[in-house]
């Protein structure tokens, strides 16, 4: 049964509780008669472990697109699917490896044309071709850069390869990035990434949910796109884990949010 978002999570006894801003923005999506709608990437995956098994946990009734390295992976992870029927798997890159040059300001790309674009769709059909016979139809045609950096040079490729979708950070430009190749971003990280990996904080998290999600409900940012959260299973500390238990408690228990299953983003135009 959906109850009012106030009763999704307890309210901190100080003055100022930063579910509130979120407990707003999903009222006001209540109202207007629409769900706010998100859903969840989780980037890194190779190898089944505790880790791997508490965000199946957690993410089992939401639904959860997981991002493997295909040079990396086992076959083991194919026994999460027994747990988690909304799971399905994306391609990250295939190595995970940077190759841009070092010490130009550059940042970390795999997915460049630094070292010219047919080794990397080389390394893209390498990779694909392991996921789909590893994971079969539990395999979506959908790229997710590592570092989320992706050369535009390689959306037409791409799409001339049957992939459906690229998936980075930050709220898209335009639904389709070539014929046929659909754009579909994650807009929300709790992770703060400097001087190593730790829950960025409930405040900022939240704000960066709210504002993507008040953004569309405004008219503007992309109002058909759903609000991406993306995790790193791996990298998140005790506080990040709770965040997400929380957040994933909360959206299914309000009537003006839902989770979007990466069956149901995927396979249809969004």
């Amino acid at each position: 049964m959906s109850v009012p978002v106030t009763q999704c999570i307890n309210v901190n006894t100080e003055n100022t509780d930063p579910w509130s801003l979120l407990h707003a923005e999903f009222d006001a999506w209540h109202r207007s008669g629409k769900p706010a709608r998100l859903w969840w990437r989780d980037d890194d995956a190779a190898v089944t472990g505790p880790k791997l098994d508490q965000l199946i946990r957690v993410s089992a009734n939401a639904g959860l697109l997981l991002a493997v390295i295909p040079k990396l992976c086992e076959k083991t992870l194919c026994s999460l699917f027994s747990e988690a029927p909304l799971l399905r798997i994306a391609q990250h890159g295939y190595a995970h490896i940077n190759h841009a040059p070092r010490g130009q300001g550059l940042g970390a790309w795999e997915l460049g044309m630094h070292r010219g674009i047919d080794a990397v769709l080389a390394d893209l059909d390498r990779g694909r071709e392991r996921l789909e016979d590893y994971f079969g139809d539990f395999f979506l045609p959908v790229v997710v850069p590592p570092w989320n950096k992706i050369d535009p040079l390689l959306f037409a490729p791409l799409a001339e390869r049957g992939y459906s979708a690229v998936s980075t950070f930050g709220a898209r430009t335009s639904v389709q990035i070539a014929d046929g190749l659909l754009a579909v971003n994650a807009h929300c990280d709790p992770i703060r990434w400097k001087s190593g990996a730790q829950f960025a904080g409930e405040l900022k998290t939240i704000n960066q949910l709210v504002d993507h999600l008040r953004a569309k409900r405004i008219g503007l940012a992309d109002t058909d796109e759903p609000s991406g959260f993306l995790t790193h299973h791996v990298d998140l500390d005790e506080q990040g884990w709770q965040f997400c238990q929380q957040l994933t408690d909360c959206v299914e228990q309000h009537a003006g949010a839902q989770w979007v299953p990466p069956s149901e983003l995927f396979t249809r135009n969004v």
